[in-house]
């Protein structure tokens, strides 16, 4: 069923994603799973289904990784967004390995003294949340253009900086600098997670031109409103 390679390794990943998307689609009784438009509701529904059947939240966090991957691999798509969901339940696997009863040491190591305030916390946000390094390079770097692109240079700059300049931002990437859609897509949660461990606020509601010909970037839920769906009453992730 899966691609060839030469450790079967990515032969292996291919066939679980296959298999929580069928899954998924299963319990929506859809028909024609391969045409089948899945929304970020539907996998919500499945978690919260997986969930009364007593599915750890590791597992869990697995089936959202391969439908990703199911999505960008099979589907070719960046689409529907998931990336929040998979991120709050990386959040809890974290916190649910944390000892109980014991105080937690937060170790970010060196932050350089020298690079914008905003720069050093969303090293340390990034850190703290256990991030590839490889994000945090990727996480900065467009945070960085951002700052350029807006005249930012301080924390305080933020102030009155919201989903309009956002919008405005991620426009250009399409427009001026023709950015493929999955640059765009890397800017747009760089500055997601920027809004919502850094600065703590809510991202507001973007509408910005998509990378791609007549698409726009969907509009997104604000940071209340992801916490309602996942943490509120009937929540699918919370154990």
């Amino acid at each position: 069923m899966g691609r060839q390679s030469g450790t079967g390794r990515e032969d292996k990943t291919e066939f679980y994603a296959r298999q929580w998307f069928a899954s998924m689609a299963k319990f929506h009784r859809v028909t024609n799973p391969a045409t089948w438009e899945f929304t970020e509701e539907h996998l919500i529904a499945f978690l919260r289904y997986k969930l009364k059947q007593n599915m750890p939240t590791w597992k869990r966090l697995k089936a959202v990784e391969g439908i990703i991957w199911y999505r960008n691999n099979v589907r070719k798509s960046s689409t529907p967004r998931l990336e929040m969901v998979r991120a709050k339940l990386q959040e809890m696997v974290v916190k649910e390995k944390e000892p109980k009863g014991e105080v937690k040491i937060d170790v970010v190591g060196k932050i350089n003294p020298r690079e914008p305030d905003v720069i050093q916390e969303l090293r340390k946000k990034i850190r703290l949340k256990g991030h590839a390094y490889n994000t945090e390079k990727a996480y900065v770097r467009k945070v960085r253009a951002f700052m350029a692109d807006r005249g930012l240079k301080t924390l305080a700059d933020f102030q009155g900086i919201g989903a309009a300049d956002v919008s405005a931002h991620l426009t250009d990437l399409a427009v001026d600098s023709d950015v493929a859609p999955s640059t765009q897509d890397q800017a747009f949660y760089a500055l997601l997670f920027l809004f919502q461990h850094v600065l703590e606020r809510d991202f507001g509601k973007i509408d910005a031109i998509r990378s791609t010909k007549a698409a726009r970037i969907p509009t997104v839920m604000s940071k209340t409103e992801v916490s309602n769906v996942l943490d509120g009453d009937g929540c699918c992730l919370a154990g």
